[in-house]
């Protein structure tokens, strides 16, 4: 694990760069979106995000990062977002910073604020909301959305996830990596999607890896899907290409 003082430095020194994950409608098989993820590189060696994002968790690291993230989707993906209709970016969302003003003052100073309604903060379950935050994306609802990350895998009720008004449901790898044979289909994933049809979600798979998955939760009505199975994450100028 990293310390805090080697993820300043990184910072400092332009070692983190963004790749995007397509996100695939299964219905026609064509891109519409992506997730934003920061890679971090040092001397060749590529430091995936479990061995620091754990580290900057409730610390101003925490806000600097995403904040600059922000920029970093505007400069790689804003002309794309202008230029296309139905699509959608996908930003990770530390819960601590969300009602504090910050992403708010990122997204007009970058310019984002423009396609608000193509943006979708991705919040883990795990992490979830307090009291300001949960009000603050209340006031958002309807220009933003809301992605439940990691969905299954965290502690939150069906109380709090209503409380949170998402519009998307990301189901967790660990449930794709159970779906082998498209004939016998495992009841935790049939559950899964039923409770979030039920609640009017639309749903991403996350970790899809072969054609079987991908059919599978096809039949069950899954909206978008993420993973290898489709491609790899991008670099912005091979993701835009990717996405035509």
């Amino acid at each position: 694990m990293k310390t805090l003082e080697q993820v300043k430095n990184a910072f400092d020194n332009n070692e983190f760069h963004m790749v995007y994950m397509p996100t695939i409608s299964l219905v026609d098989n064509k891109c519409v979106g992506a997730e934003a993820l920061i890679r971090w590189t040092k001397a060749g060696e590529n430091i995936t995000p479990d061995e620091f994002i754990p580290t900057i968790e409730n610390t101003s690291m925490s806000g600097l990062l995403t904040y600059w993230i922000i920029e970093q989707v505007q400069n790689d993906l804003g002309e794309w977002l202008r230029s296309n209709d139905n699509v959608h970016i996908g930003i990770n969302v530390p819960p601590e910073i969300i009602g504090r003003g910050g992403l708010e003052y990122a997204a007009i100073k970058s310019g984002l604020v423009e396609v608000l309604d193509k943006i979708v903060l991705e919040i883990t379950e795990r992490g979830f909301p307090d009291k300001l935050a949960l009000e603050t994306l209340g006031t958002l609802n309807g220009h933003v959305k809301v992605a439940i990350d990691d969905f299954g895998t965290g502690d939150a009720n069906m109380l709090q996830l209503s409380q949170l008004q998402a519009d998307i449901i990301k189901l967790d790898k660990h449930f794709i990596d159970q779906i082998t044979d498209k004939e016998k289909i495992p009841k935790i994933v049939k559950g899964l999607v039923a409770y979030a049809k039920a609640m009017e979600f639309e749903i991403i798979a996350e970790g899809v890896e072969t054609k079987i998955q991908a059919e599978v939760l096809n039949s069950l009505g899954v909206d978008m899907a993420q993973g290898w199975c489709f491609s790899k994450p991008l670099k912005p100028k091979e993701f835009i290409e990717f996405s035509a």
